[in-house]
């Protein structure tokens, strides 16, 4: 009986220390509004003088026909309603915004969240207000880009001082389905957040809060074999920039995560890292991850030069990104600088990225890049860019621990099983344009672009027989422009050249795209076509393209669409296709006022 009274006390005095931190928020929150607001001028005399109010936007309809002589997974018919408008008066705009549509209706299985949204924005002078289905960005560690449907609101005054906050749905519940085997089971996730940052001129400190958690109750039941339990998670960042000079700006931020991977279970003791000290009721299966990220940037005359470290423990998560990648180390270097009187630009990047911080895993992987980007301008007709970069990832493959302890482990499969991977990639690129002549009767524009992808596995400082591939592609572009005639004709030649040990490829072909505008430039015509044929040693097989396309603008506002593409393909070691895609399109952009003049006031 003791026990169970401890135990309610402790109950008790959370849920009290809940509703006081929830007060001191409201409170701070509604002392800054009322000093905020008592410090605007509010010129009534100008309010009632100002009648006007204005409503612009645009609305967009397409919708897109499909059709093919092979089954597809592609809908028939698939149609997309969207559309922004925005009300404004005064200081006070109220952005609406929304998007509809049938993907996704012939899918076999459900999803946790909505392909159609509506969000409206309203906004008076430093406060911005976001309702309905929305997506804010507070920390990459916290919350990142994650469509809620609910609310959010931003304060961005006049001073140092700025606050976001939101709350919402996150994922809705999706009940198991013995006849939808695909559809996996979810809670509804509720989620809620907080960002705060104080800004001077020499230097900024921000923290951001996230809260989410699975509605356990809002499913009837899961089957065990599904894997889906309820998770509970608090994210926490802390980061700030400090400008040393004009020239060095230092930045730095810490992200702490504690996620509940089942908050059915036992409650636990156990904290640690900031987000353990907040967190209300920790589990047996809550865990809690760091991250670490930080910055140097530097000028030293032209030359830009930039540090950078991060580090992310193994399993750090957040409800509040869709992914994240974690269980990495990263050390980056990277610079810029202009040459011959800021005609030439070199930039350089240089990274270094590990693995398996804790050392859990059979494997280790370290990657080493490095690019180098150019650009050159002749003159002004003239001018050529170039990039090239490294990419080589080490693995080593580690002897299994437990063969070892239980002496399964065999010294002569040693050399097996500790063998030393590495994966190398390059990629470059040259481009180079020029502009042969700009006039008013003719215009002529020329182009050529070259491009390497080459990779190659190496085993034990060996690349063996089929483990290496050098992709190469040509291509050159002519363009000819009559102004005076509003014709334009463009023309490409495309050669790829695929090097497979001895599974060499080859595919080549032209293209040729003709451009008109009619009515005085109000019915802008597109017709091409284009070609291509592949040979390889187990097929050939030839591709032609027929597309077409017109837009109409009708009296500045109505804007009409459509294009069609043809695909014929023939050989090949699949079955020939043909395929007809057929897009159209209307939009309309208005934007309204009200007559001026003086309010009624009878």
């Amino acid at each position: 009986m003791k026990i169970t009274t401890t135990k309610n006390k402790q109950r008790i005095r959370r849920t009290s220390t809940y509703f006081l931190r929830i007060q001191y928020v409201l409170s701070g929150i509604g002392l800054f509004l009322g000093g905020c607001l008592q410090a605007q001028d509010l010129d009534f005399e100008a309010m009632s003088q100002a009648t006007d109010l204005k409503i612009n936007g645009a609305v967009t309809a397409n919708s897109v026909f499909y059709n093919s002589n092979q089954r597809s997974s592609r809908e028939p018919f698939t149609y997309y309603l969207q559309g922004n408008i925005n009300l404004s008066w005064l200081t006070f705009s109220m952005p609406i915004s929304y998007s509809l549509t049938n993907q996704g209706n012939e899918l076999n299985y459900q999803v946790p969240y909505k392909f159609n949204r509506l969000s409206i924005h309203p906004k008076w002078k430093w406060i911005t207000a976001h309702i309905g289905d929305a997506s804010m960005s507070f920390s990459p560690y916290t919350l990142d880009g994650h469509q809620f449907t609910g609310a959010g609101l931003e304060l961005t005054p006049e001073g140092p001082l700025n606050i976001s906050v939101m709350g919402g749905q996150l994922l809705k519940a999706v009940k198991p389905d013995e006849f939808q085997p695909q559809t996996l089971p979810t809670f509804r996730r509720m989620g809620y957040g907080v960002k705060t940052s104080w800004e001077k001129e020499i230097y900024k400190i921000q923290f951001s809060g996230f809260y989410g958690r699975d509605e356990k109750n809002s499913l009837p039941y899961i089957p065990d074999d599904r894997g889906v339990t309820p998770k509970e998670n608090l994210a926490l960042s802390l980061g700030g920039e400090l400008a040393i000079t004009k020239d060095i700006k230092l930045s730095a931020e810490y992200g702490s995560s504690a996620i509940t991977r089942d908050t059915r279970d036992a409650s636990s003791s156990y904290r640690r890292g900031l987000s353990g000290l907040f967190i209300g009721n920790p589990k047996n299966s809550t865990q809690y991850y760091s991250a670490y990220k930080a910055g140097l940037e530097f000028r030293v005359e032209k030359m830009q030069w930039g540090v950078g470290y991060e580090r992310v423990d193994p399993g750090y998560e957040t409800l509040g990104a869709y992914y994240f990648t974690n269980d990495f180390e990263n050390i980056t270097v990277h610079g810029s600088r202009p040459f011959l009187n800021d005609r030439l630009n070199i930039a350089f990047n240089l990274g270094y990225q590990r693995d398996n911080l804790e050392n859990t895993k059979e494997q280790n992987t370290r990657r080493i890049v490095g690019a180098v980007n150019a650009s050159l301008q002749l003159s002004e007709k003239l001018n050529f860019t170039g990039s090239y970069s490294n990419f080589t990832t080490y693995t080593n493959q580690r002897l299994n621990q437990f063969d070892q302890i239980n002496h399964y482990y065999d010294p002569e499969q040693e050399y097996l099983q500790t063998f030393r991977y590495e994966q190398l990639s390059q990629n470059a690129n040259i481009n180079a344009n020029w502009n042969i002549s700009a006039k008013d009767k003719l215009s002529q524009n020329f182009n050529f672009n070259y491009s390497l992808a080459a990779s190659a596995n190496k085993t034990d400082g060996v690349i063996r027989r089929g483990q290496a591939s050098n992709f190469h592609n040509f291509s050159t572009a002519y363009n000819l422009t009559f102004p005076q005639k509003n014709l334009s004709i463009s023309t490409l030649l495309n050669y790829t050249y695929v090097d497979i040990t001895d599974n060499d490829s080859r595919s080549w072909g032209p293209s040729v795209t003709l451009n008109k505008k009619l009515l005085n430039q109000t019915l802008n015509t597109n017709i091409g076509v284009s070609y291509n044929t592949s040979e390889s040693k187990q097929a050939n097989s030839q591709i032609i393209n027929l597309r077409g396309g017109a837009t109409y603008t009708l009296f500045k506002k109505h804007n009409f669409n459509l294009t069609g593409i043809y695909l014929i393909k023939s050989g090949g070691t699949t079955a020939d296709l043909n395929e007809l895609t057929v897009t159209f399109g209307y939009g309309y952009s208005f934007d309204l006022g009200s007559p001026k003049g003086k309010p009624n006031n009878n």
